[in-house]
């Protein structure tokens, strides 16, 4: 029996049945693609173009060159923007390189350290390690009920240590369990906002 190998990565994909097989949509880290990838204006090389799509098809282990090439062209642009929202940089780029965090997010997918305790607040852990140095103490990954939006904001807007930044949905209402299959039982008292809510000019 061959051992294990420590560390792990891990996406997941849609795929359609059939021959030919079309991919349909593709995840690794949460929000790489809709929040990183989404706004076009920034990039001066695909100003128009939405890459979306195109990030969708591709195999998350294979991203072919000149699509990868794309992908750094809107990350570079797209972080050095979220870096300014806080009219302090984060994250220096020199000129003519890249962003820091533009590889780790292009190779998207999360990273799982077997030899390492699991933690309930391990997002972007091994990330981290491997951008500055240090040991990463937790396995990694991402657990069902970190919030990890708002650990993304908080790393692109004012890098590993600075202010959290929050979406204002700190937890789910029901959290998810802790044995397998880790499902959370159902809201029972879901709020249902009424057609009169959803048209009021005061909210």
């Amino acid at each position: 029996m061959l051992d294990a190998a420590p560390l792990w990565a891990a996406a997941a994909e849609s795929l359609s049945r059939g021959t030919p097989t079309a991919r349909f949509e593709r995840i690794g880290r949460p929000e790489a693609k809709n929040v990183l990838l989404s706004v076009n204006g920034n990039d001066d090389v695909n100003r128009t173009v939405d890459l979306r799509d195109l990030y969708n098809l591709d195999d998350p282990f294979d991203v072919p060159p000149e699509s990868a090439d794309a992908y750094r062209s809107r990350l570079d642009a797209n972080l050095a923007m979220f870096d300014r929202l806080d009219d302090a940089i984060a994250w220096p780029v020199a000129d003519g390189a890249h962003h820091p965090l533009t590889e780790v997010i292009l190779h998207d997918h999360l990273v799982l350290d077997t030899t390492k305790p699991f933690s309930e607040r391990g997002y972007l852990d091994i990330e981290r390690a491997a951008l500055t140095g240090q040991e990463h103490d937790t396995c990694g990954g991402r657990w069902l009920n970190d919030d990890v939006i708002d650990t993304l904001y908080s790393v692109i807007v004012g890098g590993w240590d600075g202010t959290r930044v929050r979406d204002g949905v700190d937890a789910a209402v029901v959290p998810a369990a802790r044995d397998f299959p880790y499902l959370a039982e159902p809201n029972p008292h879901p709020h249902v906002p009424t057609l009169g809510a959803l048209f009021d000019a005061s909210d």
